[in-house]
Order: structure tokens, then sequence, then C-alpha cells
């Protein structure tokens, strides 16, 4: 038996175009959310949120382009002890990358197992050699993390739980996908994080937009899926989860 639960942390105001490049200019309130999956053995979190920008005049040019609201009740930590959670509980977090607005709680979970991929790392690490006042990426979210499993290739979490790599959003992106009986949940990340994004087959803003498109081919494969959009502000239950049958 699992259970599913769709966390939202907060919001943050962007340009549209970041998700939908060739759309017109208009601010969006984008939503940073996580899965929680809990099976008999294990609590899994995909994604930890955006958290706190930290403080210091290195980390200005994201205060400038990201606006954090949340709403009474939202936040990893509220939503988790809502469900009867503490964070020490969480045994597995699988980071589908590493921009902030996708490992901005990882600090919180201090038992628990990180599943993030090795290229991801490798990115990071050419990426900053080349422009270090990049600001995606937040060192303080996933530096001084304990317990990480760098991946390579597809692989499973548990037997509900599976993980393959979507490299072109980042070249380590990786998706998440669950079984919950005679259907499947899709957790795409940035893959496709508005619906648009699927049902147009248009990437959003990244390293590689081409082989972003290949990785959304690959999860269209899958059949009987539901998918869940990471920044989609119309869907913030798995009520609301999309199906293309």
């Amino acid at each position: 038996m699992v259970r599913l639960h769709l966390i939202v942390d907060g919001s943050f105001l962007t340009d549209k175009r970041l998700f939908l490049p060739e759309g017109k200019r208009s601010m969006y309130s984008a939503v940073a959310k996580s899965l929680l999956i809990e099976t008999e053995k294990e609590k899994i979190l995909v994604d930890t949120g955006i958290g706190e920008i930290p403080k210091g005049s290195k980390f200005d040019a994201v205060r400038r382009t990201q606006t954090i609201k949340r709403r009474k009740g939202q936040g990893i930590r509220q939503e988790l002890a809502r469900l009867g959670i503490q964070p020490q509980q969480i045994t597995s977090v699988i980071n589908t990358h590493l921009h902030n607005a996708h490992s901005g709680g990882n600090n919180l979970f201090t038992n628990a197992q990180f599943y993030i991929a090795k290229t991801e790392f490798r990115f990071i690490d050419r990426l900053m050699s080349d422009d270090p006042n990049q600001t995606a990426y937040i060192l303080e979210n996933y530096d001084k993390v304990k317990s990480v499993n760098e991946t390579s290739g597809e692989y499973q979490v548990s037997d509900e739980v599976r993980v393959i790599p979507t490299p072109g959003h980042t070249t380590g992106h990786q998706s998440v996908i669950v079984s919950t009986g005679e259907r499947k949940l899709v957790y795409s990340g940035d893959v496709a994080p508005l619906k648009e994004n699927l049902t147009g087959r248009v990437a959003m803003r990244g390293y590689d937009r081409r082989e972003a498109i290949d990785s959304m081919r690959k999860l269209l494969q899958i059949r009987d899926a539901d998918w869940i959009f990471s920044h989609d502000k119309s869907q913030l239950s798995l009520s609301k989860a999309y199906s293309l049958d």
C-alpha cells in the first residue's frame, strides 16, 4: 500500500517565459512543490521546496528574481506536521535536480538518504567555473547534506518508486515514477513544470532544450499515468493530477 501527498512549500513570482520561452512576457506565481510517498517501510520525499534564501549580499540577485510567499499553513515543516510527520522521520529524499526551488529544504532532513544524480554535481562544478555569479544553485542547500547516493542511470528506491534520468533542463535532471496499483504517477520535475509544457511539447529554459524534449517523449511512453507538474499554480492537490488518457 502506498500513500501519496502533494506538499506546497510556497510560491515565487517570476516571468512566465522562464517556463514557456516563446510566450509573451507576464508575471507568474509559480508554486514550489514536493511529493511525499509513504510505503510500508519508507517515507520518501521528492524535492524539498524552495526553502528560504540565505542571508548575505551574494544572494541579492536571487532575491531580486524570486519573491517567496507562503499562505497560512504552507511550508514543508507545516505540511508535514499536518500529516503527523517530523522531518527526521523522512527516510529518503530524491532531488530531481539541485536548483534552489527544488532543494531549498534539503537541510531539514538530517536522517534521510539523498538520491542525486552524479552528473548533476559535475554539471554544477562546470557551471560554477564558467559563471560563478549564476543564481539557480545555492550551495548552502546541498553542500552539507549527509548520506548522499550519487546515482547513475535508472534505479529503484523502493518496490513502488522508480527514478529515471531525464536530462535537458540540467544534465543531471531525473524524474520519479510511482506505481499506485493499476496506474502510475509521474513527477516530472522541470521536464514539464507547467501543464502547457506537456500539452504543447515545449521545454522550459535550461541547459539543452532539445534534450529536454527527448526526456519528455521518454516519459510520455509511460502508459496509464497521471502527471504532477512541479510549478503549476492550478495543480495544488493530487486530485488535480493530469491524465493524458
